[in-house]
């Protein structure tokens, strides 16, 4: 019965025009942001415009998108009462459900940064002079891999990452079960996410905030998993992702079940 409910989901999600939209801008965003990026390791492009390139990277991109995704997934369910079809199925299943559909669309969504991050580490392109738009690891990827890559870190990098957005954008599951409501999901992960950034920065050199922050998602580390990161560094950061997002889907079904659905 959960891959009836999960396939359900799956197609009213794609059969959304607000889904294929943000799904579409964001395959234009990242073939932006890495034709620019070349440009500019090619000398086309002044370095001094490498801050507007990174504005069509995955961190803004994600952040916005992702929190919509989750919005749209989970708070028009109940803005449009599709949640009654679903409640046979009982509150712990449909919870879990949500969790599986974002992570898939999630997937959907940075499947062209990773793609892009791959065909230019294949191209061999030399981007030093685009240093500048390496916001995440997806260009950082193509900067270190040379030095000190190897195929199977490349990936284990691509899907630790994975984990790690999977496990910031969790933290919206809760906020759309308690306001069930879009837009309020949307502006509260576009802010969470500006947020974070600012605190993980300040966690660097606040000590007490930086072991909190080392057990989140959210710490720059964690966030910085790339193919120069160390294997122990890199299962740190997919068993703390997998960790947070369990408690936001425990938290986000403790919210639904003592909720009334009306």
């Amino acid at each position: 019965m959960m891959g009836r409910l999960y396939k359900a989901t799956m197609y009213r999600m794609i059969m959304s025009k607000g889904c294929r939209v943000l799904t579409v801008l964001t395959y234009a965003a990242a073939v932006l942001y890495y034709v620019l990026a070349w440009k500019m390791a090619k000398g086309e492009i002044d370095v001094s415009r490498a801050g507007s390139i990174t504005g069509l990277g995955d961190a803004m991109i994600i952040w916005l998108f992702g929190a919509l995704m989750v919005g749209t997934l989970a708070g028009s369910d109940f803005e449009n009462k599709t949640i009654y079809g679903s409640m046979c199925y009982g509150r712990g299943k449909i919870i879990v459900n949500y969790v599986l559909v974002l992570v898939t669309w999630l997937a959907i969504l940075l499947l062209p940064y990773t793609v892009g991050s791959i065909c230019l580490i294949a191209s061999g392109a030399d981007m030093n002079r685009a240093v500048g738009t390496c916001i995440s690891i997806y260009m950082g990827n193509v900067l270190s891999y040379p030095e000190s890559g190897s195929v199977g870190k490349l990936v284990l990098s691509y899907v630790a990452y994975f984990l790690v957005y999977a496990g910031q954008i969790s933290i919206c599951l809760p906020v759309a079960m308690k306001c069930r409501k879009n837009v309020v999901v949307t502006a509260f992960g576009f802010l969470f996410g500006m947020t974070t950034a600012l605190l993980a920065t300040l966690a660097q050199s606040v000590n007490l905030l930086g072991k909190l922050y080392q057990w989140t998602p959210y710490d720059y580390g964690i966030a910085k998993i790339g193919v120069d990161a160390s294997y122990g560094n890199m299962i740190h950061g997919m068993a703390v992702s997998i960790f947070f997002t369990g408690i936001c889907t425990f938290i986000a079904y403790l919210l639904f079940r003592k909720a009334d659905v009306k």
